[in-house]
């Protein structure tokens, strides 16, 4: 999650040169030869897999909790006889699990504890390994600097009349009046988004309920400040390009607190929707400028296209968005977009999108008169043959109505395309002096 909103260039840069090889080679070989990273991966796959955080808190993924438990137990069970290189992986892996879960201190202290066992062992050996110096440490150091950028600082928050309970909150940065320009306004906008992702990831676990009106106040004063820096910049035609990109990671933010939103609070959610049809007209002048098109005059662009990202708001608004409208206009988007960002593929999501779309029609031509039946996704399972199989739930009046359903999407996903490729491996042990064999294939992207 960390690595997914940031677009600071320079940042972005120094740890993508080693991190394909990382996770596409260096930790596929490590899961083949220890269980703690196989169950890591699988833990992360679960959270990966859901696609509605903001009911159920992620330990009541029964799948999750199962894998995640038995890592934590093989690792601290073996910790003396382990590689180096396993342990460091499974810091990182660890620290993926606890971010994407809202965790975000338990995420540091796992990618510190990584940084500390590579300080000692250099005090105890003369050379690292190729693959801790060259692979695993720039990794890790590029995340703790990431993590560094958010001025993350854990504050105790005790609150009377909770039976003496307490919670954790984070003190949010002071935003400024008017922006000194626009990388800063990026940098306060990261920070911005970030608070908003860990409040919809982290509840109720691992953050405070009475920092939801602290963090919307956070987001009303960066659109403040950044309004009062923009009418006095002449937005010229190379920075408008940036400009737009901070617009759309603007809305992006905005759809977030748009889904913390209850429904009867309709007034703000109008206002909300006219800002994402504004968000549509920019989408368009980017499709129109080639920008999303892979050419070589635009490939400076190309960390700021993947790490702000158009596919994830215009899947979560043609899924999950109450105005017809939008959801209509957010599917032909998606269906035209066509590009592929970090691990999110545009044709696959628009794949995912449009059929929950078309149960969503059928479900509600079948209702009674009066009744609106609602389509809840819970997980997405992908095969090598390019099918999906999607898992989804009825909800009457937010209530689950009946078991979980089942839909084949059989339309191409494009597993075919060039900058995507399936990396299998296999894995045979004895179980009780049986062999068994285990079969993995994995979907990798660059990065």
């Amino acid at each position: 999650m960390m690595d997914s909103i940031i677009d600071d260039k320079n940042m972005v840069a120094q740890i993508n040169t080693q991190a394909w090889t990382f996770w596409n080679r260096l930790v596929i070989q490590a899961s083949e030869a220890n269980e703690c990273i196989r169950h890591s991966l699988a833990a992360i796959s679960s959270l990966h897999e859901w696609l509605e955080f903001t009911k159920r808190t992620p330990w009541q993924n029964h799948s999750f909790t199962l894998h995640y438990t038995k890592a934590i137990t093989e690792i601290n069970q073996n910790h003396g006889k382990l590689p180096l290189e396993i342990i460091l992986v499974a810091c990182v892996l660890f620290a993926h699990c606890d971010f994407l879960m809202g965790a975000s201190a338990a995420g540091l202290t796992h990618l510190k504890s990584g940084q500390r066992i590579i300080q000692e062992s250099k005090k105890k050996q003369a050379q690292l390994s190729p693959e801790v110096r060259q692979l695993i440490q720039p990794v890790i150091e590029g995340f703790i600097m990431k993590s560094a950028n958010y001025r993350l600082t854990e504050t105790s928050n005790v609150e009377a009349g909770t039976n003496g309970g307490g919670g954790t909150t984070y003190s949010l940065p002071e935003m400024p009046k008017v922006f000194r320009d626009l990388d800063q306004a990026n940098k306060f906008l990261q920070q911005a988004l970030y608070w908003v992702l860990l409040l919809e990831l982290g509840q109720p676990n691992h953050l405070s309920t009475s920092m939801a009106p602290g963090v919307r106040k956070y987001v009303a004063d960066w659109a403040t400040s950044f309004g009062q820096w923009k009418v006095t910049y002449e937005v010229d035609d190379p920075l408008l390009k940036d400009w737009q990109l901070l617009l759309l990671a603007h809305h992006r933010m905005a759809l977030l607190i748009l889904k913390s939103l209850p429904p009867e609070n309709d007034r703000s959610y109008s206002r909300a929707a006219a800002d994402f049809r504004i968000m549509f007209a920019q989408l368009r002048t980017f499709l129109r400028g080639g920008y999303t098109e892979l050419v070589p005059k635009y490939s400076d662009n190309l960390i700021l296209k993947v790490h702000v990202g158009f596919i994830a708001p215009l899947f979560f608004l043609a899924t999950e968005c109450r105005a017809r409208d939008l959801r209509h206009n957010a599917l032909e988007a998606l269906r035209d977009l066509k590009v592929v960002e970090g691990h999110w593929n545009s044709c696959v999501a628009y794949a995912i999108a449009k059929t929950a779309t078309e149960i969503d029609k059928d479900v509600n031509n079948q209702a009674k008169p009066g009744k609106t039946v609602r389509i809840k996704l819970d997980s997405v399972d992908r095969w090598k043959d390019g099918t999906m199989t999607l898992k989804y739930y009825k909800v009457l009046d937010n209530v689950v109505a009946g078991e979980a359903e089942l839909k084949t999407i059989t339309e191409p996903a494009c597993h075919h395309e060039v900058n995507m490729q399936w990396v299998g491996f296999s894995l045979c042990t004895l179980i009780d002096r049986v062999l068994v064999c285990f079969e993995w294939t994995l979907l990798t992207l660059p990065i």
